[in-house]
């Protein structure tokens, strides 16, 4: 029986791709949140999950780490980088001159502005890009496109009218691959939860600790506690890590605090 990976959205989305790269093999189910995804791991519905985690453009995805502080079962077990070529899709006897209308995820939308700019198209927004390729083939108004992935026009039967439509050729999303078990450390990333005191300088000090043992640190992001008001959780992606000193640095920061993968 092939492994089930979960992501978010509709066949042939960006995290299907992703998922597909991750877990050659596999096959692919979609859930129509990232809640939901985790929920499915959580619950041993699917083996893997895969969630975006930051794009390049329109940077990090907050609510994937906080799914991963929220489901202490869940651990990251590697990642992907994924290069996003978004394209214009119609139905059958669409064209790029005829398109009025746009249809995609918000974030896809933002990232072909200046190209809608140009045509003067209104938007509409939907919850993820295949989805909308599937929407505009069912609706076959030649007048109404999507933004989506190469891979959503195969699946769903739509004509690809133009590709690389995104304003800037950079654009790329990270994505996790994630399990609801523990696995041997693989890897000198880790990503690391904490909660500081509230004092002066504690974040200061709690990156201290890391950067005083020869760690790196690539991204930080700040969320709500949600449980004390204006209180802030901080997560933390690591590079050249490894056990001993990750484990010093994490007991000189002390507090709430939670390993969130090695990869």
């Amino acid at each position: 029986m092939p492994l089930l990976v979960a992501y978010q959205g509709h066949e042939g989305a960006f995290s299907d791709v992703a998922a597909r790269t991750l877990v050659p093999g596999a096959q692919t189910r979609g859930y129509g949140s990232f809640d939901a995804v985790a929920e499915a791991l959580a619950g041993n519905e699917v083996a893997y999950g895969v969630l975006p985690v930051e794009n390049a453009i329109a940077g990090p995805v907050p609510r994937n780490y906080e799914l991963l502080w929220e489901h202490p079962s869940l651990h990251i077990h590697g990642e992907t980088t994924l290069a996003i070529e978004l394209c214009l899709i119609g139905c059958a006897g669409a064209s790029e001159d005829g398109v009025r209308t746009i249809r995609s995820h918000p974030v896809a939308l933002e990232q072909v502005r200046r190209y809608a700019d140009d045509h003067r198209w209104e938007r509409a927004t939907t919850t993820d890009t295949a989805g909308a390729v599937r929407e505009i083939v069912a609706l076959g108004d030649p007048t109404v496109g999507a933004i989506g992935p190469a891979l959503a026009a195969e699946i769903h039967g739509g004509t690809i009218l133009r590709r690389g439509v995104q304003d800037e050729a950079e654009n790329y999303t990270r994505f996790f691959l994630v399990a609801a078990r523990e696995r041997d450390a693989k890897g000198d990333r880790a990503c690391v939860g904490i909660a500081v005191a509230d004092r002066p300088g504690s974040l200061r000090d709690a990156l201290s600790a890391f950067a005083d043992r020869g760690i790196d640190l690539r991204f930080l992001i700040a969320r709500p506690d949600r449980r004390i008001p204006f209180r802030y959780r901080f997560f933390v992606e690591l590079t050249q890590v490894d056990d001993a000193r990750l484990h010093a640095a994490l007991v000189a920061i002390g507090g709430e605090q939670r390993i969130l993968g090695r990869y």
